[in-house]
This record gives C-alpha cells, sequence and structure tokens, in this order.
C-alpha cells in the first residue's frame, strides 16, 4: 500500500468473484502508444484502484484514511453477504435492512469511481472559488488589515482543508443521499442467472450501468454479480420480464457489450478477445 493508500474503486470482494482457481484474474486493458489490446492476469488487490483517491488533504495520515475506512468499508462489509446471497436466494428474500445495504453500495458504485470522483470534486470546488471570489461587503469590512482581497483568498490561507476538501464532503453526502437510495431502494430488482449459457459475464472498471435518468419513469440500472449472475433493477414490470425471458446468451452478450463501451480503463473476466477488441475504448 502506499503512503496515501490504495484505494479500491471496484471492491475486491466483489472483483473477487471474477477469480479463478489461482486466484488471478485476467485483465483486458489497451497500451497507451499503440491501443493494442493485452490481456494480464492480475490478483484483486493489485487493480481497480487509485492511491489517495479519497483521501482529505492537509490532514494526518490516520484522517486521510477515514473515508475509505469508515465509509467504504462500512458500506463494502455489510454489501458483500448481501451480494452472496442475492446470487443463492434472489432479491425476494433480502431482509429490509440488506435491501437497503445494498442500494447504498450500488449508490458508493456509481459515484466512488475515479471520473465522477474528479468531477465532482474540481466542479464544487470551481463554484467555492468562484463565489467567494466575488466581492462581499461584510468581508471588506471584517478583514481589517488582513493582505488577502476576497473571501477566497483568506480561505484558502487561514482554512485550506475546508477548501481543498469540499468536493469529497459533497461526494460522501451524494453517496448517502436519501433522494437516491430511496429512488433505488423501491425499483423492482431481478437476478438473472446466465450459467446456463456459453459466455460469461465481464465485470468493468466503471461497473454501475444505467438507461434512462433515475428519477424518471421505466429507468433501468444493472451491474454484474458473478460471472453467472446479473442485478437488474428497474420500476418497469415489462423491462424485467423482458431480461427474465431473454435467453442467457443474448443477455451476456448485451451486457458485455455495455461494460466494455463504459470502462474506463479495464474490464475483467473471459471473452473472445476478437469481441473485447470491438468494444473496449481506444486511448
Amino acid at each position: 500500500m502506499s503512503k496515501a493508500g490504495d484505494h479500491h474503486y471496484v471492491p475486491q470482494f466483489h472483483l473477487g468473484m471474477w477469480s479463478g482457481p489461482s486466484g488471478q484474474i485476467n485483465q483486458w486493458g489497451r497500451i497507451a502508444y499503440n491501443n493494442k489490446l493485452v490481456c494480464t492476469p492480475v490478483t484483486k488487490a493489485a487493480t481497480a484502484y487509485v492511491p489517495g483517491l479519497y483521501s482529505p488533504a492537509h490532514v494526518n495520515d490516520e484522517e486521510a484514511q477515514q473515508i475509505e475506512t469508515k465509509l467504504f468499508g462500512k458500506i463494502e462489509t455489510a454489501a458483500k453477504p448481501v451480494l452472496e446471497k442475492l446470487i443463492s436466494h434472489g432479491p425476494a428474500k433480502l431482509s429490509v435492512q440488506e435491501r437497503y445495504w445494498w442500494t447504498i453500495y450500488l449508490n458508493a458504485s456509481l459515484l466512488r469511481v475515479p471520473h465522477i470522483v474528479e468531477m465532482v470534486t474540481s466542479s464544487v470546488q470551481e463554484r467555492i472559488a468562484q463565489d467567494l471570489s466575488q466581492p462581499i461587503p461584510e468581508f471588506d469590512v471584517a478583514k481589517g488589515d488582513a493582505p488577502e482581497n476576497t473571501l477566497f483568498e483568506w480561505a484558502s490561507n487561514h482554512a485550506p482543508a475546508r477548501v481543498a476538501n469540499s468536493g469529497l464532503k459533497v461526494l460522501v453526502e451524494l453517496i448517502q443521499s436519501q433522494k437516491g437510495v430511496d429512488r433505488i431502494v423501491h425499483l423492482r430488482w431481478l437476478v438473472k442467472d446466465v450459467s446456463t449459457g456459453p459466455r460469461r459475464l465481464l465485470l468493468g472498471d466503471n461497473p454501475f450501468e444505467r438507461v434512462g435518468d433515475l428519477y424518471k419513469s421505466r429507468t433501468t440500472i444493472s451491474m454484474p454479480l458473478s460471472p453467472t449472475h446479473l442485478f437488474i433493477a428497474s420500476d418497469a414490470p415489462d423491462i424485467l420480464e423482458h431480461f427474465a425471458r431473454m435467453p442467457a446468451c443474448d443477455v451476456v452478450k448485451a451486457n458485455n457489450q455495455s461494460s466494455l463501451i463504459n470502462a474506463k480503463k479495464f474490464v475483467y473476466g473471459d471473452e473472445e478477445r476478437d469481441f473485447i477488441d470491438a468494444y473496449l475504448r481506444r486511448h
């Protein structure tokens, strides 16, 4: 682990479902300079992480790990047995508490990936810089002999942690957002068993899939639980019935195409090389 902490944005317990007998996972990616497709065996601990991805700035080493350990650690500990129960018994057997924690896990899976973390934190900081750089008469009166010309300059000099970490604070609030939780928890849930088909599901490094606006009708979300089980949720019964009736091979093909298209860097699992090469993004 690096000094900043290797923060896994695809949790190891979930990624480990794709491990083979040797404990390794096939990681598919591209060489940056020539886009050559490469399959590399890796362990679940050696991929899908960014050092210090959720570490606040201007804090001590213990505080730097609080989001990773106290938020994501708690979510993952609660979600791991729920994933196993979804595979073995389906969503109908979940308790209210288990359904809640799986909802939190889904919402976190959407928001904790690097490109979303960057988008949220940078947009919040830009907004703060813009707002606090505007003329504020109250600040001009209160600052006295302070050399800073704007409240943003003053806050950057005297409260740098509050400014630098404002985006991460918003990210944590979004993960626990009551609006998002209420919407997902009240969708209809389905787990599709595709083990009868000849192909297996891939897991991408951007694993939460959504079709349509989450807060509008006929929204659909999905996430592979394992190489043989796909989680699907929607507010439209006919959409879930369609997935339930679909042949396993068609479900796997559609999901794998989507996982490859949406992946930012890597996909994990077993699939034909030509198929992956056709859909995995090029640099």
